[in-house]
């Protein structure tokens, strides 16, 4: 049932020791979420966190990362989370009784969070719960769960200010309880010569290239994108899109870039391996990214480690992460020629797309890296479990 990595103390002379039940923390993740818990719970790790990692039989995982003990669950690829979920609880306690864990980490508000708050409750454990929080998932069910589980939970960290307003003023959840931690973005994300073998692959040799990068869904507002297209093609047949992804929609944008003639002016690559993800961010000259709805945005803040400037809507935390006319442009994802004048302008002005990518690395450097994250994130966990162990006295456990 378990493995055991290297167990080490950098930071914490008694490393704090968390279980954290979880639905993936695959190599390969791409969606935004996912990196973001891979990429924290191995910086915590790297500062001497001690991980409980609760996760399915089936389910991957990086190898080698010191400080993760994983116990894996009796879970098989068929079973729903939603279900799954329901046999938690048993198990959380098992393997408190077994490490005494300090905390309780909640990554996912819908599936594990009740199945915390009930294991908590229903075994009376001496612990504070700590919540991670992305963005509303929208629906009035889902709305329902994700406010209960953050008003039973001590903290809850959000990547943005965004996300904050939007617990705080949509689910009613006191605005205290609510920390913002931005992400970080990984090394290997930095500046380098455009991939040469990559440009002639996709016969890009020549051109100004835009790139997208994301799943190919509904709220990441690709119509709009290529309607803009059109009219960018138009004007300046040398520019390219690079749409890199695959999604649900995938079919359907492929039809409407052949209805409004883009053929040649638009790329969609399909699945794109994050291994290869860096070479597609070297290869653009911007990125555009006119999305509806992010709590933080995480490829806006990669192709920004890579020097790139940026298009983005105004949605969102977007604003958060590019300052408008410094590293980019924020456009409303409703004014189609406000987008359309911005992909030009970068287009026509290769000075000003240097000027806004070095601004855009610096930004990168100062606010968004994972030792950073990491620093914040552990700073918040011994804050909720001091406050904790101090109203031990007066508290009954599970309460």
């Amino acid at each position: 049932m378990r493995s055991a990595t290297r167990r080490c103390s950098a930071e914490f002379a008694e490393p704090m020791r968390v279980c954290t039940p979880h639905c993936g923390l695959d190599p390969e993740a791409r969606l935004g979420g996912e990196v973001y818990e891979r990429e924290i719970l191995r910086a915590l790790a790297d500062r001497g966190m001690v991980f409980d990692i609760l996760l399915a039989r089936h389910k991957r995982l990086p190898e080698g990362v010191a400080n993760w003990i994983v116990h894996r669950l009796p879970i098989g690829r068929g079973l729903r989370w939603p279900v799954a979920a329901l046999l938690l609880p048993p198990i959380i306690k098992r393997v408190h009784d077994a490490t005494r864990f300090d905390v309780l980490r909640v990554h996912s508000l819908r599936y594990i969070g009740p199945a915390a708050l009930r294991a908590r409750r229903r075994y009376r454990l001496d612990v504070p719960i700590v919540a991670h929080h992305h963005h509303l998932d929208g629906g009035r069910l889902n709305s329902l769960i994700e406010a209960r589980v953050m008003r039973g939970v001590e903290r809850v960290v959000v990547g943005s200010e965004f996300a904050k307003r939007q617990a705080s003023q949509e689910l009613g959840v006191p605005a205290e309880k609510l920390r913002v931690v931005y992400y970080g973005v990984e090394s290997r994300f930095r500046p380098a010569p455009k991939p040469e073998a990559l440009v002639q692959r996709l016969g890009l040799d020549g051109k100004v290239v835009a790139l997208f990068v994301g799943g190919l869904e509904a709220r990441k507002n690709l119509a709009f994108l290529l309607d803009a297209w059109a009219e960018v093609a138009r004007e300046r047949p040398d520019v390219r899109l690079v749409v890199a992804g695959s999604g649900p929609h995938l079919t359907r944008l492929q039809r409407q870039a052949r209805r409004l003639g883009l053929e040649r002016h638009v790329l969609f690559t399909g699945h794109l391996p994050e291994a290869e993800k860096v070479a597609y961010y070297r290869l653009a000259d911007l990125l555009v990214f006119p999305s509806l709805m992010e709590g933080f945005g995480l490829v806006v803040v990669e192709a920004m480690s890579c020097a790139l400037p940026v298009i983005v809507s105004n949605r969102g935390s977007l604003p958060e992460l590019v300052g408008d006319g410094e590293g980019g442009f924020v456009c409303d994802p409703a004014d189609r020629g406000a987008f359309v004048r911005s992909v030009l302008r970068l287009a026509s002005e290769p000075d000003l797309r240097r000027k806004f990518g070095t601004a855009n690395r610096e930004r990168v450097d100062r606010s968004f890296r994972w030792d950073l994250c990491a620093a914040a994130t552990a700073r918040l966990y011994q804050e909720v479990l001091d406050e904790w162990r101090a109203r031990g006295a007066n508290r009954r456990p599970g309460a």
